[in-house]
């Protein structure tokens, strides 16, 4: 009697833990885990915040398609004493004669790059093109970052469930137990009967506490990324519907047109093309223009003029065309070519290694699809097993240890049930990023 007192107050102890565990909390879905993210992630807010300073360069001035303009002027003064002696004694010597002289000077200078053989308008579109890739990598790192939200948020629901499936297991092991242990005082149970009861509970409530804190690291790492506060606790729509898997072909298809790490290829392959048209820009001449405009002005004490000025513009225009510079314009157009060969063969590889990956997911989606369909009707029969080893073990005709292999196998069936639900929702998103439709 003393140890069925001692075995209920320890099943009280748990299951105060289970209901502690279990308050209310903040409930939301997917769709807001999301909409968080892209509102809070640190790196995805970096990401944003490095491109819009990428985007400050792209301007036709950082091309050299805009004229230089510079001002500059400066002054002078100087002041002196002098004393002078003659020879001879026919003049009379100069002492304390004062000399003071001034000078002044502005110029304003403009000059244009007219002709480099279009190596500036090629430049310039290099330019506008790396925005295009700084935005395409953006748009990889926030669907990377909404991935792993989605594989955690799917891992707290996955896990919130198989804790709500150990709980039934604990308190299906808890009534095992006491009906075992009243069969033991009234000796029509043995004493190893008992002791395997207490074990299998036991069993039970230490995995049902591992669980608790693997769902609880699960939580945090998802608030992690969802950058808001760690312990902020909350619950997850757990409630998983099977999409509609459409034909490989589509998938493949749709991924070809619009996965932004080809499309980040494909943008890498049109920059190397503009390499090699601004290096074969280097072989034609430069023409350039420079326009001064200007004032000088100086007077003095001393010499013939009291004082001078000038005011004026002057233009100028070269013609400027490299002849021979050792042979690095023509090393730098065959660099550019091998660019262009070496980032085609990419493009190739990254279109091959997409398709590879969506077969990929596709398949595994498809087959956790059927197996979660086998599953299903599996877990039937189990149930009906688990009902009806349920009445064998309480009118005797089976033993505890039967009885409680029913259980597990059910807890099985259903464990394999979460996580394929859980894993055939992870395949669709991922399918849904390889087709650039993560971020409606």
């Amino acid at each position: 009697m003393r140890k069925r007192i001692e075995m209920r107050k320890t099943i009280k102890l748990l299951f105060f833990l289970m209901a502690s565990g279990s308050l209310q909390s903040q409930v939301f879905n997917l769709d807001d885990a999301i909409r968080i993210a892209l509102s809070n992630n640190h790196g995805i807010l970096i990401a944003k915040q490095e491109e819009a300073a990428f985007k400050t360069d792209v301007h036709p001035g950082a091309a050299g398609l805009l004229p230089t303009v510079d001002a500059n002027g400066g002054g002078s003064y100087s002041y002196s004493q002098n004393n002078q002696e003659f020879n001879g004694g026919i003049f009379p010597a100069i002492e304390g004669m004062e000399a003071s002289q001034n000078s002044q000077a502005a110029k304003v200078s403009a000059s244009y790059l007219i002709y480099n053989g279009g190596s500036r308008i090629r430049m310039y579109s290099k330019l506008k093109t790396s925005s295009s890739l700084s935005e395409t990598q953006t748009k990889i790192t926030i669907e990377s970052t909404l991935i792993q939200v989605v594989n955690a948020y799917f891992e707290v629901a996955r896990l919130s469930n198989q804790l709500s499936l150990i709980e039934s297991s604990v308190n299906l092991s808890r009534d095992r137990m006491e009906r075992v242990l009243i069969n033991y005082e009234y000796g029509n149970s043995s004493k190893i009967d008992v002791l395997n009861a207490q074990v299998d509970f036991n069993s039970d409530s230490s995995r049902y506490v591992s669980t608790e804190l693997n769902l609880k690291r699960s939580k945090n790492e998802l608030n992690y990324l969802l950058g808001r506060e760690i312990s902020i606790d909350f619950k997850v729509n757990d409630i998983v519907e099977i999409p509609e898997v459409k034909k490989a072909s589509e998938y493949i298809k749709k991924a070809s047109e619009n996965n932004n790490v080809i499309l980040l290829s494909n943008i890498q392959l049109n920059m190397a093309e503009l390499d090699k048209k601004i290096s074969s820009s280097n072989f034609m001449p430069i023409l350039s223009t420079n326009l001064d405009y200007g004032y000088s002005g100086s007077a003095s004490d001393v010499g013939v003029f009291k004082s001078a000025s000038s005011i004026g513009y002057t233009g100028s225009v070269s013609l400027k065309w490299n002849l021979f510079d050792g042979l690095k314009k023509q090393r730098a157009l065959e660099k550019a070519k091998i660019n262009i060969e070496a980032n085609t063969n990419k493009l190739e590889q990254t279109r091959l290694n997409i398709e590879k990956e969506v077969q990929n997911y596709y398949d595994a989606l498809t087959q956790n699809i059927k197996l979660l369909n086998l599953e299903k009707n599996n877990k039937a029969v189990a149930e009906q097993n688990l009902e009806r080893s349920k009445d064998l073990f309480n009118n005797g005709s089976i033993t505890s240890l039967q009885f409680r292999q029913a259980q597990l196998n059910l807890l099985q069936v259903e464990n394999r049930i979460n996580d394929l639900n859980y894993g055939v929702a992870m395949y669709h998103y991922q399918l849904l990023r390889m087709t650039n439709e993560l971020v409606k």
